[in-house]
């Protein structure tokens, strides 16, 4: 395994070398020519631009990397364009300092508009593609990005080839093109879907020859671990596919499994242990009491040093120095508590890096849970194989056996290692062996034991245990494995696609083999939704258990005719919207409403707010409103209706002109019943009023007046259209 990852790496470094100086010599000026020609007869680049170009390799072809930068310092345009020696443009993108000026915008055009220029720009730049492309259809749009993105896709005969396709993205008040790239892989054969086996055998196959498996999986719920039951499947969906000829299992592409874990080092800053001081006039709080009764049972740094010095199987000379050392909790369980301590071969040349080990070791049961030991082995180059994979399991079950007996009888040999290796009889310098727990049978991939064996040295140099001390719910009455692969079928599916097919990637194959290339005919589950499904219910779900929802446009059945329709549409379009087909435009809208419309306007990544979210959910969303300056603690009210002027002060805190707002005595309202506005909001209401925010019914604004959710959209439209 080691020798093919070093294959691949080497075919990398000879395909990207700079080829032979008479090569380009001969064709240089040639190619570089007709690269500027081509980038400057398909995009504006003015003739004052200064001009730079470099040149590589890929895939034995050269590509000319071409840059024109404006002579403007201060609001400088910059134009990057990749064309090959073949003038076929790769790549374009224009920077503008001034296109990232605008903040929360709403764009001039929608993404139905982009889409029909972005046609125009491909098929401008490389007449004749688009027939063979698909526009991937997208729903959402983040309304803090000044561009639309769009992606096509391959098709040939009908099939997709998702690997290859063109990357766009069009100005979203302007139209303009501010980026292109084309991902083509030339010369390879697709196999005509003729003869294909159907959906129907596919399927069969897939359950035959792939399939899936019940696992547990588990949240963190208040700090508390929480196991589930789910199905999934039993090889990874990139690489293992049914072939749709044959109808059986294919595996994809060469991936490094196999291969030595690396230095799974855990340096750290050194940290010495801290001088602590008690007095009785410090109070502490239940949590830190708890803390202190926890430390109370774990074991000493000296006891720990002791115990990981007398392991017999670390074998740690006397002569090595501990070094670094420090006590963590482990994650998720923060109820555990790990020393990790790193002991150093003294070396006296600082220049050399010395040997040394790393160690963790279980504050509470004095486990040893990982460890990685380091030799600075001068002679390895010399030193042969010494045993296949078969033996080298030997080794490690016997490690297992003798010294972690408990937990060898809950394991389950990973056999899948052996999936991507193309002879396991083979000897390699090392490998990466790796078992599951086992709970009742099910595996539980989150625990389990890691371990890299030296090969050359017979040893095994790298070992780490992950248990978490938690239950298990009962599986007697999960959905059974066929009812799971019905719902898989019927909720996620399979497709058809092309696909690279077996062996290397072609991308790192030499010109002439490439020619010689075939992709793949294959079924496949559809790579755009989580491969898990609750055992317990059915749905589709992600890997910590919460519910897949799928993204679709989001619409409702009772704006038609509203004042506020165009405004809640063109929100819905950005992700601004209320859960739920039906708006209530009419109805008056909740703080938690108003504040979640206006939270997915702002960088909020937190639990958005639905009618099913936890009180820990909206405790989450309002922490982070206080944080911004949004509300105050004081105001917090989920379920209270809200105000015209409170709206408008909740929009000038977002727009952060609320220290302006609040100051008195500056500021004119035109609006007949100002003197009904709260003295404290008068300045809200005037800025609001001035940067178009609100209008009111033309006379009055109508302070007190709850807010109707229809209204809400309007302020929120226009606060975007700033």
């Amino acid at each position: 395994m080691k020798r093919k990852v070093a294959l691949l790496l080497s075919l990398i470094f000879m395909l990207t070398m700079v080829l032979p100086l008479q090569s380009y010599a001969a064709e240089m000026d040639r190619e570089l020519e007709n690269a500027i020609r081509t980038a400057k007869s398909k995009f504006t680049i003015p003739e004052d631009y200064k001009f730079t170009s470099s040149i590589y390799t890929s895939q034995s072809k050269k590509i000319y990397e071409l840059q024109w930068r404006s002579r403007d310092t201060i609001d400088g345009v910059n134009i990057n364009v990749s064309v090959d020696g073949n003038g076929t443009i790769l790549y374009y993108y224009r920077y503008s300092s001034e296109d990232y000026r605008r903040e929360r915008r709403l764009p001039e055009l929608s993404r139905e508009e982009a889409k029909v220029r972005a046609d125009e720009y491909i098929e401008h730049i490389a007449p004749g593609l688009l027939q063979d492309l698909k526009y991937q259809e997208e729903y959402q749009d983040n309304v803090m990005d000044i561009n639309y993105y769009l992606r096509y896709y391959r098709v040939e005969n009908g099939v997709p080839y998702y690997n290859d396709g063109v990357s766009i993205g069009i100005n979203r008040d302007t139209g303009e093109l501010q980026s292109y790239s084309l991902n083509w892989t030339e010369d390879l054969e697709f196999p005509s879907p003729e003869g294909a086996i159907s959906l129907e055998e596919a399927e069969k196959a897939y359950m035959d020859e792939l399939g899936l498996r019940l696992i547990y999986s588990f949240t963190r719920d208040d700090d508390v671990l929480r196991a589930f039951p789910l199905y999934t499947t039993i090889y990874d969906n990139m690489d293992f596919v049914i072939d749709a000829l044959s109808g059986r299992k294919l595996r994809l592409e060469y991936s490094i499994y196999g291969y030595a874990a690396g230095d799974a080092d855990f340096i750290a800053e050194e940290k010495q242990a801290p001088t602590m001081a008690a007095g009785e006039s410090i109070r502490l709080s239940p949590e830190e009491l708890k803390a202190i009764q926890e430390a109370a049972k774990l074991i000493s740094l000296e006891e720990a040093e002791r115990l990981v010095r007398s392991s017999e199987f670390l074998g740690i000379p006397d002569e090595y120095e501990m070094q670094n050392y420090y006590l963590y909790t482990s994650w998720p369980d923060n109820r555990e508590y790990i020393w990790s301590l790193r002991f150093n071969k003294p070396s006296e040349d600082d220049r050399i890096r010395s040997d040394y080990v790393n160690v963790s070791i279980n504050a509470k049961s004095k486990e040893i849970t990982s460890f990685y030991s380091y030799k600075n082995q001068q002679d390895a180059g010399q030193k042969q194989p010494i045993k296949d994979l078969a033996g080298a399991k030997e080794d490690v079950n016997a490690f297992l056996r003798k010294y972690y007996p408990k937990y060898f009888e809950q394991l389950e040999y990973n056999w899948m290692i052996e999936e991507y290796m193309d002879d396991a009889a083979a000897k390699e310098d090392s490998y990466y062996i790796t078992y599951t727990r086992l709970v009742d049978g099910v595996p539980f991939p989150e625990n389990g034991v890691s371990i890299s064996y030296d090969n050359l040295n017979g040893e095994i140099n790298s070992f780490s245990l992950d248990w978490f001390d938690m239950e298990f719910p009962s599986v007697k009455n999960v959905i059974s494995r066929d009812d799971a692969h019905k719902i898989l079928f019927d909720k996620i599916g399979l497709l058809m696609e092309y696909r690279y097919g077996a062996g290397p990637v072609i991308p790192l194959m030499a010109a002439e083999d490439q020619k010689q290339a075939r992709a793949a005919l294959v079924y496949s589950l559809s790579p755009d939704k989580p491969l898990y499904i609750d055992a317990n219910n059915g749905n589709i779900v992600y890997r910590d258990g919460s519910e897949y929802v799928e993204p679709k446009k989001v619409s409702y059945k009772d704006i038609e005719g509203h004042f506020a329709q165009k405004q809640i549409s063109v929100l819905a379009d950005f992700g601004i919207y209320l859960d739920g087909d039906e708006f209530r435009p009419n109805d008056a809208i909740t703080q938690k409403d108003f504040l979640t419309l206006l939270s997915r306007t702002l960088s909020y990544y937190g639990p958005i707010i639905t009618g099913s979210s936890s009180q820990k959910e909206i405790d989450e969303f309002y922490a982070y409103l206080v944080r911004e300056g949004i509300i105050r603690e004081s105001e917090i009210a989920p379920d209270s209706t809200v105000a015209r002027e409170e709206a408008v002060k909740y929009i000038i805190r977002a727009l952060k002109y609320d220290k302006v707002a609040e100051i008195r005595g500056i500021f004119n309202i035109n609006f007949m019943d100002g003197d009904s506005i709260s003295p404290e909001l008068y300045g809200y209401v005037a800025i609001a009023s001035g940067l178009g925010i609100v209008n009111g019914n033309g006379a009055n604004f109508m302070p007190k007046k709850n807010t109707t959710r229809g209204e809400a959209a309007v302020m929120i439209y226009n606060y975007l259209r700033l």
